[in-house]
């Protein structure tokens, strides 16, 4: 791609769910979430991917940086579509990057009281 063809700042999150008929699948890239109701009671089916939640390790592995809980001090989460500005460092993989579009991916067997 070329930097004048695409806006390198802007990104995005999303949360998807998939139902069938004997599982419950979500992948989660950002700060979104999804909610279960399992016998009245709230069972989170993703995490958020904010550094200040996730402090890990893979944000300095992949040349970035933790500034006042936000990654290189713009961010305030770990994954996104988009913000190619945060997905440039050489030598790393896409999935390497300070910030990936890479999900959590979570599996749950559905219940009758779900």
């Amino acid at each position: 791609y070329s930097d004048s063809t695409i806006s390198t700042g802007t990104g995005c999150t999303a949360c998807v769910v998939l139902l069938t008929p004997t599982k419950i699948f979500t992948a989660n890239a950002g700060d979104s979430r999804a909610v279960l109701s399992r016998k009245g009671n709230a069972l989170p089916l993703s995490n958020d991917h904010k550094r200040k939640l996730n402090r890990t390790q893979k944000n300095t592995a992949a040349g970035g940086d933790i500034v006042n809980g936000r990654v290189n001090g713009g961010l305030n989460l770990s994954r996104s579509f988009g913000d190619f500005n945060y997905k440039r460092v050489k030598g790393k993989n896409w999935d390497e990057q300070p910030i990936t579009c890479k999900p959590d991916i979570t599996e749950y067997s559905r219940q009758s009281d779900d």
